[in-house]
């Protein structure tokens, strides 16, 4: 029976764990100093590893010969555990099995030793479905658990994790894993498989799988499947994906302010069967990463997740700052509302024609600007040129002016000085002087 790519190549140690290098080291380093806690919550968003991560960890803590907090995978029981023959290791799906009843199952098995491990670990997935009074349930064996029993939750939503449960656990934050790595995963499994693809094809299904590695590995092998070699045309018409021809005649047209073409873009695409949706997906992504290239320059690849895009990237077919937040305002307005409209393609147009009149109206308003700037300094110019003698007459008789203020308040400031010595003199010889105001 043919066993899918993302199961066939799903790691078997930590090492093997793309982009979680924070979470695997430290997991490793507890094994090796035998300071295992009796319970973990491992969050984070779907595909990167928190499943595989606990079933390696449910392996190295019962290896019987543990390297460097790794499994062996050749002792009896990592075989044991990995083909299902030893029971020590306890996977619940928390969507089915979301009752009070199961975790009080749960709790039972508990009370009884491991038949064969030095741990017996329940792995909880999907941890956050579990019901309320399940979790009242499961707290009181995860506040004071026996020696021998190791309780992982697995979930991606742990904000509907309580907080009392939380608070017993450790907890490790999975992040998404990053482009490259899923790009050299994708070739590594395609050198193995013996199977043909460019590098731009295994570029853009890294791209379309969100940070999920097994999303893409699921994607690599639905495109296999459907074509002997794998380049980025063929992929276009495996996956159903818009090709970027699109976005960047799309982005043409706007700087041409052409609404004709632009409405006939999104008539072929909808004509063709294309889904819309991604199409506004596509675009949004595309002006995010304009707008990344507008910032960074250089270190333009540092920050992008499309690097497809990139090439494209030039000073005459990018927008302003302003422009680039206007369309992404308006995108992203239009994607929460076009999955509940019930005609996608006329929201989509006017979408696009309401970007077009925010547009036109600003460079209006910024022509008005500079020409009423313009018309201001002609003015100012012009003054100056028809009366420049009279302007530095007045220059000149202001200085004059300042000149005798000046001269005059020095003069009173040394009669004043007179006066007071006058009278200083007067006040010694005891002689009395009254002033008269006339």
């Amino acid at each position: 029976m043919y066993i899918a790519l993302y199961r066939k190549y799903r790691p078997k140690f930590f090492e093997d764990v793309l982009s979680q290098n924070h979470i695997t080291k430290t997991l490793k380093n507890e094994i090796k100093l035998n300071r295992v806690s009796h319970a973990y919550v491992l969050t984070g968003p779907k595909g990167t590893g928190k499943t595989t991560c606990a079933r390696i960890f449910s392996k190295a803590v019962n290896c019987e010969n543990q390297i460097d907090g790794e499994p062996c995978c050749c002792c009896k029981t990592c075989i044991g555990l990995e083909d299902g023959s030893i029971l020590d290791v306890i996977e619940i799906d928390g969507a089915s099995n979301n009752s009070v009843s199961d975790v009080r199952d749960l709790k039972e098995g508990t009370n009884f030793v491991p038949t064969h491990c030095k741990y017996k670990i329940y792995i909880i997935d999907e941890a956050h479905m579990l019901s309320s009074s399940a979790f009242n349930a499961l707290l009181k064996t995860m506040e004071d658990p026996p020696t021998n029993v190791i309780i992982i939750l697995a979930t991606t939503e742990i904000h509907k994790i309580p907080q009392t449960i939380l608070s017993r656990c450790q907890r490790f934050d999975f992040n998404r894993v990053r482009l490259k790595d899923i790009k050299d995963r994708l070739m590594k499994i395609c050198e193995e498989e013996k199977i043909t693809i460019s590098d731009e094809a295994a570029l853009k299904i890294a791209n379309c799988s969100n940070g999920s590695a097994r999303d893409a590995i699921s994607l690599l092998d639905k495109c296999a499947a459907k074509c002997d070699e794998i380049t980025l045309k063929s992929l276009y018409d495996v996956l159903e994906m818009i090709d970027v021809s699109y976005i960047l005649n799309f982005n043409n047209y706007l700087l041409k302010k052409d609404k004709n073409n632009i409405i006939k873009i999104i008539n072929e695409l909808y004509f063709k069967g294309q889904n819309l949706e991604s199409f506004l997906i596509n675009l949004i992504n595309f002006y995010k990463e304009m707008l990344y290239y507008k910032v960074f320059k250089e270190e333009t690849k540092t920050f992008l997740e499309y690097e497809e895009f990139t090439s494209y990237f030039k000073e005459e077919i990018c927008l302003d700052f302003e422009n680039i937040n206007i369309i992404l305002n308006e995108l992203l307005n239009c994607y929460e509302k076009i999955k509940i409209y019930s005609n996608p393609k006329l929201k989509l147009e006017l979408c696009f024609l309401n970007i077009l009149n925010l547009l036109n109206s600003k460079n209006s308003s910024d022509e008005t600007l500079e020409n009423s700037k313009e018309v201001e300094c002609f003015e100012a110019e012009k003054t100056i040129k028809k009366s420049p003698d009279k302007i530095e007459m007045k220059e000149k008789n202001d200085n004059n002016e300042t000149k005798k203020e000046y001269e005059q308040e020095e003069k009173i400031k040394k009669i004043e000085n007179k006066l007071e010595k006058f009278l200083s003199i007067l006040k010694e010889k005891n002689i009395d002087i009254e002033i008269k105001k006339d």
